[in-house]
């Protein structure tokens, strides 16, 4: 809107695209180009093919401008019928001068078109001696031998891509698609908008994406009809498993009456784990026995139990300990137990790492349940 208003012609017809703003004194500074709608139909007119139509149209100089790293200098791009000298400062274009027609002239006049636009460009700009980027198959080995005589520094455009042997009429397109590769779509220039939008590739995709969408409606109808079946199977599984469990649970309870079959399961396993677990009736079994040892032994003790020999009389352990103290504390601590009446340690003796403690214990059952 801000631009359609300082124009003298209407913007109706033309086609508008804009670099992104960038401050400027307290305020916004925007690159804006405007080119005719009709220059974009007759290129596209190039690209009859849809798998060839390109995804975006930019313009010279601004499309080089992320292949050349925000480097300082002037870009000089002639091509057969045209000549364009931009200055670029800070990987931006500050101003650029376009000669169109220049089939007709001879090498010396183009010279002194460039020379001429250049020092004008510097001078508005404050900047003096700027290297020069020479590209494009209307530069002549002249021209470039003018150019070269003029004192300027000649840089090779992107060395570190492209080396120092890039030929000059290869060179805009190679440094157009390092652009592509290194730009930010966003943040470039793109003609292809409005009318002229690139709906190309998804017309070309269109029967791609119906073959697509029908795969995948098939595979999750087979999906879908997979989990059904597996569903079924499970479900048969459950009720078999469950006649299991209802057979299993009549031949081990002959019970009258069932309320509830997982329920009356797991008291009658914890029933036949508390007899397991006395191992006699007196309550003074292995578990027991070994269930004192646990609760006796400090876990601040570092020891090691090697052997258990159990007897209804007496339990014989055998191990290791990290001192001679620490075998006569566990010694008091089950020696202070009820379920032994007496505890003796029968050896004791440095161990041949001489640093634990190999040691031997009696442990007498007690006769009364403890």
């Amino acid at each position: 809107m801000a631009l359609s208003a300082q124009l003298p012609v209407s913007l109706e017809e033309k086609l508008v695209s804009y670099l992104a703003p960038r401050p400027c004194d307290n305020d916004y500074e925007v690159d804006v180009v405007v080119v005719n709608k009709l220059e974009i139909a007759d290129l596209l007119d190039h690209f009859p093919n849809p798998e060839q139509n390109p995804g975006r149209i930019d313009i010279f100089p601004f499309a080089l401008l992320p292949a050349l790293a925000e480097q300082d200098g002037v870009l000089i791009y002639c091509r057969r019928v045209e000549v364009v000298v931009a200055l670029i400062v800070g990987g931006r274009v500050e101003d650029y001068r376009l000669l169109p027609g220049t089939s007709e002239l001879q090498d010396d006049e183009l010279y002194d078109f460039i020379s001429q636009q250049v020092s004008q460009l510097e001078y508005a700009q404050e900047q003096d001696d700027l290297p020069l980027w020479v590209m494009g198959a209307g530069v002549t080995d002249q021209l470039n031998q003018y150019l070269e005589a003029s004192g300027r520094v000649i840089m090779p455009p992107a060395p570190e891509v492209f080396g120092t042997d890039l030929p000059r009429e290869m060179a805009p397109a190679a440094l157009l698609a390092l652009a592509e590769l290194r730009s930010k779509k966003s943040g470039q220039l793109n003609f292809r908008q409005g009318e002229f939008a690139a709906r190309g590739q998804l017309q070309m995709m269109g029967p791609k994406l119906i073959v697509a969408i029908i795969l995948l409606i098939l595979v999750l109808l087979g999906g879908t009809v997979t989990m059904h079946l597996s569903y079924l199977q499970k479900s048969a599984e459950e009720a078999g498993l469950a006649a299991q469990l209802n057979r299993i649970f009549r031949q081990a309870i002959p019970a009258d009456a069932i309320v509830d079959i997982p329920l009356q399961m797991e008291k009658l396993r914890q029933q036949l784990l508390t007899e397991v677990q006395i191992l006699g009736l007196d309550g003074r079994g292995a578990v027991a026995v070994l269930s004192e040892i646990s609760d006796a032994i400090s876990v601040e003790l570092n020891v090691e139990l090697q052997d258990f020999n159990y007897s209804a009389e007496e339990t014989r352990i055998s191990g290791s300990a990290e001192s001679f103290d620490a075998v006569n504390q566990i010694a008091e601590e089950l020696g202070a137990r009820s379920l032994f009446r007496e505890v003796t340690i029968t050896n004791a003796r440095l161990a041949t790492d001489n640093v634990r403690v190999d040691f031997e214990m009696r442990l007498a059952i007690a006769t009364g349940r403890p």
